[in-house]
């Protein structure tokens, strides 16, 4: 994890959700308020980036000004930034700004390091699920779930919900979530969705995963979750839910897993399989490319897979294209199809068609194009349906 950007790259302060700028005023180093649960959201540097990040301040300055909660005078952004300036007496620049509460202040870490950093597939879920907890109770409180016309994905439904002419599969809807036609209408995590790019379900995986982080970090500390988001813990996030899954019962097995003494996380008997094997034809995965901001945690199909490298179809968003990218083996992770609902439908419906043996050429072409995406757009779906519906399937 690179989690010194948003100390070392000069960015135009913007007003992210909940904040207003309020003035900013130049000076020399001196006692700033630190709020801890505010600084646990801030990764900390490793000892090259400190040392990088010091020796440019003490070359240059300190060129970036420090944000400040207004009404609180608590420091919010620019933490490593201010150690060095305190230790060293460099002077710095102040700018306040002012949230209606403690939340508002978290949503706009959390959308600052989003929008500057290289990050973890791990660190953005992680970053995504804690601004959908902290902000879900602002759009209406809990509510019971109902769903119409719906097909999910697993077997538990939120309490309280209730279905017709179909069943609820999908756990990660969360209680308070309603669906009508195949559609959350969570307001929360419909919104951070339309930002992120991203559907309602992945909101709401990224919210498990938070949990889970969370609920591993009250065993064993802030450095088990930096550990797990900048990947030096070897879980996968996966083995991240079925761990903290034991919190509560098993707290003691949970801390000698963190603590390397029984890595065991898999269910028993299972066999490891080397990751290059996981990769094959028509398999999702998930891309690790910090450096790529377009292709970085999102998901796609590979289309072929070489001795050192594979190749994946992936959505361009500008042009709404399916496009070729070649990654490195170690940059993908194969996702099981059962964890995404969406693409699994996809499979299921055009397997169902190819079976039939009777389509014509163009048919099959439409089709092999579909089973390239992880999402059909609305004119993708009409195809689909027109090939359904000539072959007399619903």
């Amino acid at each position: 994890m690179q989690s010194e950007a948003d100390d070392r790259e000069p960015q135009a302060l913007i007003v992210l959700p909940g904040g207003i700028e309020r003035c900013t005023t130049s000076c020399a180093a001196k006692q700033l308020r630190i709020d801890p649960e505010f600084q646990s959201l801030i990764p900390p540097l490793s000892k090259d980036e400190k040392a990088a990040l010091q020796a440019s301040i003490l070359e240059e300055g300190c060129r970036d000004p420090l944000v400040v909660w207004a009404e609180e005078k608590l420091l919010i952004d620019g933490h490593n930034r201010y150690t060095i300036c305190t230790a060293h007496g460099i002077p710095y620049e102040i700018v306040e700004m002012s949230f209606e509460d403690p939340n508002a202040v978290k949503v706009w870490m959390i959308a600052n390091q989003l929008g500057r950093r290289s990050l973890t597939p791990e660190s953005v879920s992680y970053l995504r699920g804690t601004w959908y907890e902290l902000t879900k109770q602002s759009h209406g409180g809990k509510r019971s779930a109902s769903c119409q016309n719906v097909s999910l994905t697993d077997k538990t439904a939120p309490e309280g919900a209730s279905c017709q002419n179909d069943h609820l599969t999908d756990k990660t809807v969360p209680e308070g979530a309603s669906c009508q036609n195949g559609s959350l209408t969570d307001k929360t995590a419909r919104e951070l969705g339309e930002r992120f790019k991203a559907s309602p379900r992945t909101i709401y995986r990224d919210a498990k995963f938070t949990r889970a982080v969370d609920a591993l970090t009250s065993i064993g500390g802030d450095e088990v979750k930096w550990k797990i988001l900048n990947r030096s813990a070897g879980l996968t996030k996966k083995e991240v839910i079925a761990l903290a899954a034991e919190v509560k019962s098993r707290p003691t097995k949970v801390a000698k897993t963190l603590q390397g003494r029984d890595r065991q996380v898999k269910t028993e008997g299972e066999p490891t399989i080397a990751h290059h094997l996981t990769l094959k034809i028509g398999s999702l995965v998930e891309v690790y490319a910090p450096d790529r901001q377009d292709v970085n945690g999102r998901l796609g199909r590979i289309q072929s897979v070489g001795e050192k490298t594979a190749t994946v179809w992936m959505r361009h968003i500008p042009t709404v294209t399916m496009q070729l990218y070649t990654f490195k083996h170690s940059a993908l992770t194969a996702v099981p199809l059962k964890n995404q609902p969406e693409t699994r439908e996809i499979c299921d419906r055009t397997d169902r068609l190819h079976k039939l043996g009777n389509l014509d050429p163009f048919e099959v072409e439409i089709l092999n194009l579909l089973e390239r995406t992880t999402a059909l757009t609305p004119t993708e779906l009409q195809y689909l349906e027109q090939i359904e519906n000539r072959h007399k399937l619903d």
